[in-house]
């Protein structure tokens, strides 16, 4: 006991001086604990970071292909739109073109009808140079008898010494005070050229001296033939005293007898 009671302050000292220097030893030990908590807490609150905006990053992806398959549709739709526009006015166009395709078809049917081809071939082939016009031929009251005509146009070749075939004889124009002309159509030239040799005889003729003959011209031949007549008009104004005629598409002086 007296040793203990001796001993007891120094085993105190002894004691507090071990806690002491195990407290210094160990607060280091404790700080670098507690610092590795501490960064230990940071990474995990890195990691719940990243998490969450590894989440968001996800979300945002997805927004993203959302929103371009949305464009995709709405390009799709905007294709087929334009498609459909296309197509209809391509439909438009084919049913419009197969109208036109059916008036044309309705308006040359109607033109090139059996009777209208005939009639154009007829006129086509029709030769003039077998015609000839007789004018100043007297028009009897029944001017729609063509046998009457077919007698008037006989007694006239009569008068020339001239009995040709006559394919028709018909008046031209509608009915007027004046007698209107008579186309008469031979079978052949030799017989119109024949009667037109002999034209300058009418000349004079107690029955038919008022009439006179010319080809059957077309109308721009006709249209010729007037501008010759008023150049030979003008001709016997200035020379009075010459004879002149038309010969061909000139206007010449007549030949002295």
């Amino acid at each position: 006991n007296k040793l203990n009671a001796l001993n007891k302050p120094v085993l105190l000292d002894l004691v507090e001086g071990a806690c002491r220097i195990l407290i210094e030893q160990a607060f280091p030990v404790v700080e670098q604990l507690l610092n590795v908590g501490s960064e230990t807490m940071k990474i995990k609150q890195y990691e719940t970071e990243l998490k969450v905006q590894s989440k968001e990053l996800i979300k945002t992806q997805r927004d993203l292909v959302a929103v371009q398959e949305e464009l995709l549709k709405i390009q799709r739709e905007l294709l087929k739109k334009r498609e459909d526009e296309i197509s209809a006015v391509q439909s438009t166009a084919q049913q419009e073109i197969k109208s036109f395709a059916s008036v044309l078809e309705k308006e040359c049917a109607s033109a090139l009808a059996p009777k209208k081809i005939q009639s154009a071939i007829v006129a086509a082939s029709e030769d003039r140079g077998c015609n000839i016009i007789v004018h100043g031929l007297e028009e009897l009251k029944d001017s729609g008898n063509s046998d009457e005509l077919e007698t008037q146009i006989k007694a006239l070749f009569s008068e020339l010494d001239e009995a040709p075939k006559v394919i028709s004889a018909e008046r031209l124009g509608k009915i007027s005070s004046s007698a209107r002309p008579v186309k008469v159509v031979f079978r052949s030239r030799n017989a119109q050229m024949s009667i037109m040799s002999k034209k300058s005889l009418l000349k004079g003729n107690d029955k038919f001296g008022k009439v006179f003959l010319s080809p059957d011209r077309t109308v721009e031949e006709r249209r010729e033939r007037k501008q010759l007549v008023v150049e030979l008009k003008e001709k016997v104004k200035r020379s009075p005293g010459t004879h002149y005629i038309i010969r061909g598409n000139r206007v010449l002086v007549a030949p002295r007898d």
